[in-house]
This record gives C-alpha cells, sequence and structure tokens, in this order.
C-alpha cells in the first residue's frame, strides 16, 4: 500500500494502483487506470486528501507522458489544495513539488522540497519508492551541475530497481542519466557505454520515445566534443519527433552558430523563445537570449546586459556552471574590444563561479 485514505478504499486503490503504473512507466495500462478513475474521481469531492491524491498523482502522470509540457502552471490545481496533513501525502507532495520546480528551472525551491521529501521518505516502507526518489534526487544533481551526486544516486537507484521484475524501463533511464553525468565530466567513453545500454533496454521493449531521449543526449555528447555536424544530426531526428524539445532546440540553436549557420540559429531560437515564454521557463529564457546576441555579434557593451540578467537568475539558483561559462565568454569579447579593466573583472568573475562550482560539488 502506498497511501491509506480512509473511505472510498475501492477509489484509493484504483490510485495506488495508478502510481504503481505511473513509476513503473507503464504508459498503456496508467492510461487505462486514469479513464476508469476519472470516471470515478468526481463522485467525492468532500473527500480532500482523495482530491489531492488524484491531483498530484495527475500531474505525475502528465510529467511521465510528457515531462517538456510542464510549466509553472502546471502544479495550481495541487498547489490549490494545500499542503496535506497525513504523512504520506506529505511525503508525495514535497517529492513532487520538487520534481515540478526542477523541471521549470526553480532549483532553489526543488532543492528545498526534495529535503523536505527526504525527511519523510523514512516513513516510507516501499523500496521501490525509495529507488524512484535517489532516481528524481539525480536528474536534480545532474541539474544543478553536481555530476558525481547523480551518478551516486543514480546507481543506488539502479541498484534497487534490478532486484525487482517490471522495472526495465527505471533502470534504463538510469543508464542514460549515469550516462549524462558523464558527459558532463567528460568521460565520453563511459557516457557513451552508459547511453548504448539504455537503448538497448529500450529497445527490448518498444519504447521509441525513450530511444529518441537517449538519442538527445547522444547529441549533447557530441555537442560537448565540438563535432557539430554529428551533433546536428541527432538533434533534428530529436525535434522532428519532439518538435517542443527546447532543449534539444537550444543545443541544435549552439552548433549551427559554432559553424557559422547564423540564419538557421536565428530561426531556432525564435522557436525556443516562443516555447520557453508559453511554458514559464526562465532559465532556458535566459540561455536563447543569450545566444542570441552571441549570434548576431553584438557589442560587448550590448551583450553584457543580456548576460548580467541572466547571471542574476543563475546565482539565484546556484547554477555557478553558466556564470563562469557566461562570463568568460564577455570577458573575452571585452579584452577583443580591448576593453582590459571589463574583460579583467568578467574573468574573475568567472574563476569565482568556477571556485564556487568546485565547492558545490566538493562538499557533497
Amino acid at each position: 500500500m502506498i497511501v491509506s485514505v480512509k473511505g472510498n478504499e475501492q477509489v484509493t486503490k484504483m490510485l495506488n494502483d495508478w502510481y504503481i503504473e505511473i513509476r513503473a512507466r507503464h504508459v498503456g495500462k496508467a492510461h487505462n487506470l486514469k479513464l476508469e478513475i476519472d470516471q470515478k474521481i468526481h463522485n467525492i469531492e468532500e473527500d480532500q486528501n482523495l482530491l489531492l491524491y488524484y491531483a498530484l498523482l495527475d500531474f505525475r502522470h502528465q510529467y511521465m507522458l510528457d515531462s517538456l509540457s510542464i510549466g509553472k502552471d502546471s502544479f495550481d490545481k495541487v498547489d490549490s489544495l494545500g499542503v496535506p496533513a497525513d504523512q504520506f501525502l506529505q511525503y508525495y507532495y514535497h517529492f513532487f513539488k520538487a520534481i515540478h520546480s526542477n523541471i521549470t528551472g526553480d532549483f532553489t525551491c526543488a532543492k528545498e522540497h526534495y529535503n523536505q521529501a527526504e525527511l519523510l521518505l523514512k516513513h516510507i516502507p516501499d523500496e521501490i519508492e525509495h529507488a524512484e526518489f535517489y532516481f528524481k534526487l539525480s536528474t536534480f544533481h545532474y541539474h544543478i551541475y553536481k555530476p558525481l551526486a547523480a551518478i551516486k544516486e543514480a546507481t543506488k537507484a539502479k541498484d534497487i530497481f534490478k532486484k525487482h521484475a517490471g522495472y526495465e524501463t527505471n533502470i534504463g533511464l538510469c543508464d542514460n542519466l549515469i550516462g549524462l553525468a558523464c558527459t558532463h565530466l567528460k568521460q565520453f567513453e563511459e557516457a557513451e557505454e552508459h547511453f548504448i545500454t539504455a537503448i538497448n533496454t529500450f529497445k527490448k521493449s518498444g519504447e521509441e520515445k525513450n530511444i529518441t531521449f537517449v538519442r538527445h543526449n547522444l547529441g549533447l555528447m557530441y555537442s560537448g566534443q565540438n563535432l557539430s555536424e554529428l551533433a546536428i544530426r541527432y538533434l533534428s531526428e530529436v525535434i522532428q519527433e519532439l518538435p517542443k524539445d527546447y532543449k534539444a532546440i537550444f543545443i541544435k540553436a549552439r552548433e549551427h552558430m559554432k559553424i557559422g549557420e547564423s540564419k538557421e540559429t536565428s530561426n531556432l531560437i525564435v522557436k525556443g523563445l516562443d516555447i520557453c515564454k508559453e511554458l514559464k521557463n526562465e532559465e532556458y529564457e535566459h540561455h536563447f537570449l543569450i545566444l542570441e546576441k552571441l549570434n548576431q555579434k553584438v557589442a560587448a557593451d550590448e551583450l553584457e546586459k543580456t548576460i548580467k540578467t541572466g547571471i542574476s537568475y543563475f546565482n539565484k539558483e546556484d547554477l555557478h556552471e553558466y556564470v563562469q561559462e557566461y562570463a568568460k565568454k564577455l570577458a573575452v569579447l571585452f579584452h577583443q574590444e580591448n576593453n582590459r579593466s571589463k574583460a579583467s573583472d568578467y574573468f574573475y568573475l568567472s574563476h569565482q563561479a568556477e571556485e564556487q562550482n568546485f565547492e558545490k560539488e566538493a562538499l557533497k
């Protein structure tokens, strides 16, 4: 049993079963259960705990189906029902709130809710739920540039999933995530091994969408090696399958800029910005706006305005790696324009961000 809600035991059991299928990434079974539940849930409007549980799982179901569709408003229904008093529901509230905050770029909020969920996890006897938590925590660590912590948590999750039948998809997702962390560490050979292992896992069950996500990450890996044409080839296939994959659009745009294809870069930036504005994704709005100025080859003073706005956001979210990257780009441009004073300022800012990033990784 995952959550116990007194009264309406039949619906409670259906909700528990729904989450088990969501957690195992059994899309078809989860969809069928949702259809059954949707016919019954409107008859129990007086049961606030049950309605909250449904709202939480409805969010989690949508995240499973299409995480790229999740925007700032996607958790509003849950938040409108308030933080539950029930201990189990509190855990899921904080856990899913952390997942939502992570995907929308509010990493400070995500950290707070992951911490709250972790404190409550000890009351959850289900080992698979522990694995699920470690997996999503690994995703968070990857996004805030803590690749070693990401590998540690993903490996813990994978080891648990391997002990249970029916969680092959989860195992493949863990390999994919470990591959991403290895990419960040520039361990490209190890990254490729994990990506190929993940693809082979997904091929066995015909999971084309998950294979597409891994191909996205292969594109990212090739981008990190400045193999722009190979990266573009992979990312083009991804965007064809997932036209709103703003992360793939951003990486592809950046690769086109690297090889001097400014018009294609510009077209992709417009597309990416439209998607991010619709989702209210502040993080990638900053990335696209900075890339737009870099692609336009503007003067350092103009680029500085856009980068300073971005740096303010990245500092707030402890994304020091981006501060390091963009401050360095600005420093180089000021140096090329013979503005030695500002070049020095931004080289030092980049150095400070590098030190902060090192401390963040070293502490945990």
